[in-house]
């Protein structure tokens, strides 16, 4: 059996899939380690898996209060310090684990580089939209009733330039660190020394028709109901109307108004509106809103989902698929990032309708509410796309890919030529 050393954002949503991964491997006997920063240590053992702390725990927390591009420039100097520091501490910390193999977040942008450094095997694993697939809305699903912003059009686009395809600030940090050790550009590191096989969590039915390589795998969703924390909510206080499920993510603060729009598009459809903060803020800020929601700070998501008619959310990539694998028509609001390609993606499959937060106002969001509702196709595609992605048996199909290519790079490194040398000269 092997051991896996895992790097990972820290976000909710990249834990929450790399865990349950984990978790799918350790069943399967091998023994898995996060690498990450020790603020995040209580939150990966709760699932049972091995840390080993990376840096000294943040002071701010990973909190700005800076907005539009300050703020992106904010994030790219954060990101270029992460950089730096985890290519200077996480060598020595992964010899001394004597790790076998990294799975590596996309995000993880020191990931490949520390891989090749330390001649470790590894695997891109895209918890969201692949960056590489691009994060852009292709003009033909951009309804000219529902445009992006041509603001988070520009952040967008410089966000993907400055970091994710590995240009500016980033690619100068990390050039300078593979310099120093004779590594070459950060552009032909996937040529010189590619990732073993690169797995998403994104269905393949959820994207758009493509060519892809050989070494791509459309996995589906890693979700492991077993491996989530319990969480206190007051069932009694359901009522019996249907209900619907919203939850904007745990990555950025949204603003008050928006949960107050939420609440009176929903006023006299005979509905229940349960809304989870994603523990960001306290409930008791939000008492009084119309027709009286049920607010709470953390919610039992996948519970509550299943219950359901429809769910209200970010277009973040986990309340989306787990709101498919329930299948559950949904009304997106994208705010950021990687979101509006997905609610891309949701437009065209018509399995929910599209807000993006530039535009929500109460009267679109009841009448976007009404015709999820009333319209019995956004469901009858749900199920459709639900019973898709079951069939995928997301996690099984990641470990088989794996396992399998870890056990061929082995074995041609043993017949090589080259055995003992860089895994450059692996043929995959």
């Amino acid at each position: 059996m092997s051991h896996f050393g895992v790097l990972s954002y820290g976000g909710t949503g990249h834990l929450n899939s790399l865990s349950a991964l984990s978790r799918q491997l350790m069943l399967r006997g091998h023994r898995v380690t996060f690498f990450q920063r020790p603020e995040l240590e209580a939150r990966v053992r709760q699932y049972g898996l091995e840390f080993s702390p990376i840096g000294k725990v943040r002071a701010d927390k990973n909190k700005s209060s800076k907005s539009g591009i300050a703020d992106l420039l904010y994030r790219i100097k954060r990101i270029t310090d992460e950089i730096e520091m985890y290519l200077r501490e996480a060598p020595d910390v992964l010899i001394r684990s004597g790790i076998d193999a990294l799975i590596i977040d996309e995000v993880a942008l020191p990931g490949p580089t520390l891989a090749q450094m330390l001649r470790l095997p590894y695997f891109l694993v895209s918890t969201s939209v692949p960056h590489n697939f691009g994060w852009s809305v292709p003009r033909s699903l951009s309804h000219c009733d529902n445009p992006i912003s041509y603001f988070s059009r520009l952040q967008n686009m410089l966000l993907q330039v400055s970091v994710f395809r590995i240009c500016g600030p980033v690619r100068w940090k990390l050039n300078k660190h593979r310099k120093q050790l004779g590594l070459g550009s950060i552009r032909e590191l996937q040529k010189a020394f590619p990732a073993l096989a690169h797995i998403a969590t994104l269905p393949e039915c959820l994207d758009f028709p493509r060519q892809i390589p050989r070494t791509f795998h459309y996995a589906g969703p890693f979700v492991d109901e077993h491996a989530r924390p319990s969480v206190e909510f007051p069932w009694n206080r359901l009522d019996g109307r249907p209900l619907i499920y919203v939850s904007l993510g745990t990555a950025r603060k949204i603003q008050p108004s928006t949960f107050r729009i939420i609440a009176e598009a929903c006023v006299g459809l005979g509905l229940q509106v349960v809304i989870s903060l994603g523990g960001g803020r306290d409930p008791k800020m939000f008492e009084g809103l119309p027709g009286d929601p049920l607010v709470v700070s953390v919610a039992p998501q996948l519970e509550l989902i299943k219950i359901a008619s429809i769910v209200i959310n970010h277009a973040g990539i986990n309340t989306v698929l787990e709101a498919l694998m329930e299948g559950k028509p949904m009304v997106v609001i994208p705010i950021t990032h990687d979101q509006p390609a997905l609610a891309a993606r949701l437009a065209r499959l018509t399995v929910a309708e599209v807000i993006p937060e530039k535009m929500l106002s109460t009267k679109r969001l009841r009448l976007a509410v009404l015709k999820v509702l009333c319209n019995a196709s956004y469901s009858n595609v749900a199920r459709e796309i639900q019973t898709k992605i079951l069939s995928t048996y997301g996690l099984e199909r990641a470990v088989k890919v794996i396992e399998e290519e870890l056990a061929n790079s082995i074995e041609k490194s043993a017949d090589s030529a080259f055995a003992g040398e860089p895994f450059e000269h692996i043929a995959l």
